[in-house]
């Protein structure tokens, strides 16, 4: 685990949002900030952009809000750059530059009602004093919402991950991921497949589950995602614990709440196994524009098979995720053109068919394409600047390539060339790794080679 994130009572007010920390729960904020640190968690806050009379930044953005209130708080006119800087300095100063790693940013799409009082947005008749009405600022509420928020860190020299509820395809450059308040299972892998046209990304939150099995199937699914994140605000112990409401918050844990846990554990060993090969398909979606996460047809549009797939999607270049939900333990997968590894049995599967494939719930439903590199590091329990990572390289067919991307992982130093591109190659059996940049240290140790034939 890399993040926590605090929901609304980090703070004095939140609906709407006083953006001051509450200090009955947080008596010495910095404090707090400095003992999770040294535990090596970052912290997120949550919070939404409608402003409390109790906040700080009411006055300042008073005769710069909607001429509507959302739960009696303002709503900042985004568009005019100087609100946009009192929100974000406010933020900067309060919080970013005390090790806060960034925000959940929450409320920032439409309601549901056009006009009047709205239920937890404002509505569309409203007037913004940069001249924007409330329909068009339901638009780009969301992106430039985060713009701001994202300025903070870049002039920091800071990397951030944000999460944010609306957001349009020319938002696709900045760090940030996609959630809702729905919970399907079968929702959210259509909508980390259907995001991924806009270059957009997707976080199928992990919640309450009716049975152990459900609980891991959308542990795999959010493993296989842009972000794995289990939401427990509501809980008293992690739902991998207990998955039943009433009995969590009452203390009274599973039989065999053990062997879940451990079983969830395998899982995000596997995520953070990933690191490098994930790692390196985000730099391929910064310098390339190649969504990390996207439907089959964007890789193989030929192949009029994969037009209508919403429920398996490419990670990267060289994998094929295939989510089962519910209490499935098969399904159906179709694999396109070429010649396929079953991940957990490495057994080959000739491309442009359609299999019925079995899977348990600590095995992930994946395929490895052949001519891929899969570099799969010893887990660890957190990444900070000075992690190595011990890779052993995993190559399927008769050879095959990858690249790695190599920096400090916290700035944007590799704007400026402070990064190497690692390459991997393979043929007959033996394996090479070229090294060529400018970044100093070393983030990836290759230990080992094998080859699945």
């Amino acid at each position: 685990m890399d993040v926590i994130g605090l929901e609304p009572k980090w703070q004095t007010a939140a609906y709407s949002c006083s953006y001051v920390w509450n200090t009955e729960l947080y008596p010495h904020p910095q404090g707090f900030i400095d003992s999770m640190q040294h535990k090596n968690f970052e912290l997120n806050l949550w919070e939404h952009a409608f402003i409390s009379s109790r906040s700080p930044l009411y006055e300042k953005l008073k005769t710069k809000a909607g001429n509507y209130l959302v739960w009696g708080g303002l709503v900042p006119d985004f568009a005019d750059t100087t609100a946009s800087n009192i929100f974000a300095d406010y933020h900067k100063e309060t919080f970013a530059i005390h090790g806060i790693s960034g925000f959940k940013m929450d409320e920032c799409d439409n309601s549901n009602l056009a006009y009047g009082s709205a239920t937890w947005s404002f509505p569309e008749l409203s007037q913004f004093p940069s001249g924007i009405d409330g329909e068009k600022m339901h638009q780009i509420f969301g992106t430039l919402y985060q713009k701001s928020m994202y300025g903070i860190y870049k002039n920091l020299n800071k990397r951030t991950y944000l999460d944010v509820r609306s957001l349009n395809e020319f938002a696709s450059s900045y760090p940030v991921a996609l959630y809702s308040d729905t919970y399907d299972h079968r929702d959210y892998i259509r909508m980390i497949v259907n995001s991924g046209f806009g270059g957009l990304l997707w976080s199928p939150e992990v919640r309450e589950s009716h049975s152990i099995t459900e609980l891991m199937r959308r542990t795999q699914t959010a493993v296989l995602s842009a972000q794995t994140m289990f939401n427990c605000w509501y809980l008293a112990h992690p739902s991998w614990l207990q998955i039943d409401i009433g009995k969590n918050n009452k203390d009274i844990l599973l039989d065999n709440a053990k062997d879940v846990e451990g079983d969830i554990r395998k899982l995000l060993n596997f995520r953070m196994s990933l690191m490098p090969y994930l790692y390196s398909a985000f730099a391929d979606y910064h310098f390339k524009g190649t969504p990390p996460f996207r439907a089959l047809v964007m890789d193989y549009p030929a192949d009029k098979k994969t037009f209508d797939i919403s429920d398996e999607y490419m990670i990267g270049e060289g994998i094929l995720a295939a989510p089962l939900t519910g209490e499935r333990n098969e399904r159906k997968v179709y694999l396109p053109t070429g010649t396929w590894y079953d991940f957990n049995t490495n057994k080959k599967y000739e491309g442009g068919k359609e299999y019925v494939i079995q899977n348990t719930t600590t095995q992930l439903p994946i395929f490895i394409k052949a001519g891929t590199i899969l570099p799969l590091a010893a887990p660890v329990e957190y990444v900070n600047p000075s992690t190595k990572f011990n890779i052993t390289c995993y190559v399927y067919g008769d050879a095959g390539k990858a690249t790695l991307f190599e920096d400090d992982g916290v700035t944007f130093n590799y704007e400026k060339g402070n990064y190497n591109t690692v390459e991997l190659s393979a043929t007959g059996n033996k394996g090479r790794v070229k090294k060529t940049g400018g970044y100093k240290n070393t983030r990836y140790v290759v230990k080992g080679w094998k080859f699945v034939e």
